[in-house]
């Protein structure tokens, strides 16, 4: 988990630095401990993976799956004292992270052939043999989520395209790190103009409805605002461990960002789900699949069981995300409402319409464009990124109504600490 720990010394200037300037990076020193032990688990579940005859490390694996549910489900079932609202969805993401982790190392590996390999220049490398070797593919194999590798001209076989081929934009550790502070730059003026945005809205949490309570031009105002805070929350503290690691020498290749692509270059819906937006928890459902997917008899046709595996995970991502806005902790505003509450509305709204946004483009928009737009392929092309991004921002109300209900943009919430627009503006240098 890319966090810093509260309960550490604070004399520490650079750590001063990441309160004041990036505090959602700073987590309760308790929750630091269990992602530590749970890693070590399953570090030592990808170790074993090295040792692919008998039975011994299969038994191994199973039994530190049990001991990372039983360590770990804290952070998936537990409050945390943290110091803003902000942090309590990243901590139970992270925890989900790890926790598909260990299930697809642990439990889903029983069904594959053999384990993860390396691929460089093309060629699957052989699983290491030197302890060394052992120790770098566990620690490789646990660490990448999306099949990057810490090591210089390595993949995993099953890293997507744009990972296996990705090249970062300049080559030189030192370029790039200077680059990476600029962006990092960029990032946090762009999170604190759309932040600045937010707050000059007085949000009534009692309210159940905050958002689609409002004026339709205010909804849509702030769904734009808040798709923004999304990216940019999501990319500055990826920009920021890259420029930092790349600094100490790490390869500036590892460090695949967090989306493919721009997502706001989306040429489509299906661009946007499938291509752009991020693929954190993409092979983790993939993988977690595989269990349910045999109970499905191989006699169906094959069309009918891709239905039902993409109909699976989808409802296995809408339960992560009804899971994370329900451990949204209240305590720190009581007027949010209870702490608890799994199916709500508004977040299973939201993830129930994008298919019906895909179907709509499939099969009304697209072939209806085609036809009629036959001659202007680049108006045809535009007009289908103005109704996805359309589609985007009218159903995002209903994610922002959950998001303003838990109390994420109350006053003193945010990504950042320290606003030089609120300040020079208002005079309020520091979000609190």
């Amino acid at each position: 988990m890319n966090t810093t720990s509260i309960d550490a010394p604070t004399s520490s200037r650079a750590l001063a630095a990441v309160i004041h300037f990036l505090p959602f990076l700073v987590v309760p020193q308790s929750v630091n401990n269990l992602v530590n032990i749970v890693s070590f688990f399953i570090f030592l579940a990808c170790f074993s993976l090295t040792y692919n005859k008998g039975i011994a490390p299969t038994i191994s694996r199973l039994v530190l799956f049990c001991l990372v549910v039983y360590v770990g489900h804290p952070l998936l079932t537990e409050d945390h004292i943290v110091p803003r609202r902000t942090i309590s969805p990243i901590i139970t993401f992270n925890g989900a992270i790890l926790l598909f982790k260990a299930f697809d190392i642990c439990i889903v590996s029983l069904w594959d052939q053999q384990p993860p390999h390396w691929v460089r220049n093309g060629k699957r490398v052989p699983l290491p043999r030197a302890l060394l070797g052992r120790i770098g593919y566990a620690f490789d194999l646990f660490s990448t989520v999306r099949g990057s590798s810490w090591f210089e001209g390595y993949s995993w076989d099953w890293a997507p395209a744009y990972v296996a081929s990705y090249s970062p934009p300049v080559r030189s550790r030192f370029a790039y790190a200077a680059r990476g502070i600029l962006y990092l730059g960029f990032c946090y003026i762009s999170l604190d103009v759309f932040e600045s945005i937010t707050r000059l809205e007085t949000w009534e949490l009692p309210l159940a409805r905050p958002v689609l309570s409002q004026p339709m031009s205010t909804q849509l105002l702030h769904s734009f605002c808040f798709c923004v805070i999304m990216y940019f929350g999501m990319t500055i503290s990826h920009a920021l461990f890259a420029t930092l690691l790349v600094a100490l020498g790490s390869s500036p290749k590892a460090w695949v960002p967090p989306f493919p692509r721009n997502p706001f270059t989306a040429t489509s819906l299906q661009d946007f789900w499938s291509n752009t937006w991020h693929h954190y928890f993409k092979r983790s459902l993939k993988r977690a699949v595989i269990p349910i997917m045999m109970l499905v008899p191989q006699r169906w046709p094959w069309s009918m069981r891709r239905v039902i595996r993409a109909v699976i995970i989808f409802g296995m991502n809408t339960i992560i995300h009804l899971y994370i806005v329900a451990r949204i902790s209240s305590s720190l505003n009581p007027n949010a409402g209870p702490a608890w509450r799994f199916i709500d509305k508004s977040t299973l709204i939201f993830f129930l319409l994008q298919p019906i946004g895909l179907l709509i483009e499939r099969e009304v928009l697209i072939p209806l464009s085609t036809s009629l737009l036959r001659a202007h392929p680049s108006v045809r092309a535009w007009l289908i990124r103005l109704w996805a991004w359309s589609w985007l921002v009218w159903t995002g109300r209903y994610w922002l109504d959950v998001w303003v209900r838990s109390g994420m943009w109350s006053p003193g919430e945010g990504y950042l600490g320290w606003s030089p627009i609120r300040g020079l503006l208002f005079g309020q240098w520091f979000v609190m």
